[in-house]
Formats: C-alpha cells, sequence, structure tokens
C-alpha cells in the first residue's frame, strides 16, 4: 500500500508540475498550519517540499515510504492541534 502512496504521490507532483510555474512565490516560513491543512490541492507538493527541506537540513538523501508515512502523519495531527503555528513550527517538532 506504501508503494501504491508513493506512486500516487509522484503522479500528482508531475501533474501539478505546470501549475506550480504559474503559482506566486510563497515563503514557507508564513504559511499556518490552518492554511496548510486548507490547500488540499497543493498539500501533497507542500509535504515533499518540508521532505527536502528537512532532508537539506540533515543532509539525509535517503527517501522511505515509511518516512513518508511518518512526516505526513506528524504534519496533520500537529496542524490539526494547532492551527495558529507555523508550517515551519510543526517541521522544528518532528520527532526523530
Amino acid at each position: 500500500m506504501k508503494k501504491y502512496l508513493l506512486a500516487a504521490l509522484t503522479v500528482v507532483m508531475l501533474g501539478a508540475a505546470p501549475f506550480a510555474a504559474q503559482a506566486a512565490e510563497q515563503d514557507v516560513a508564513k504559511i499556518t498550519c490552518k492554511d496548510f491543512l486548507a490547500d488540499k490541492q497543493n498539500i501533497s507538493m507542500m509535504v515533499m517540499w518540508i521532505d527536502g527541506y528537512m532532508s537539506g537540513k540533515s543532509g539525509n538523501t535517503s527517501i522511505s515510504d515509511q518516512w513518508m508515512e511518518k512526516l505526513g502523519t506528524h504534519l496533520g495531527t500537529y496542524c490539526a492541534k494547532n492551527p495558529a503555528k507555523t508550517i515551519m513550527d510543526a517541521i522544528e517538532a518532528v520527532p526523530e
């Protein structure tokens, strides 16, 4: 099932690529959890961006189904409980 999730996420990302080029620039540090959860169209792209951001900070170049599931679950849970916090706050609170 996790492989299907990753495959679906990849398809969504590739399908969104033409639209992303048209999107306005956005400062991720200013995105609230409420806004993150409300933007259903771009949530998959944001989770992938967050994974890349975290990987860049840690130097980890691996990706796994388990990690993506853990990250998505954390972001959803944290943001549901803390809608006024920023997505950067949610990133800092990811358990290791």
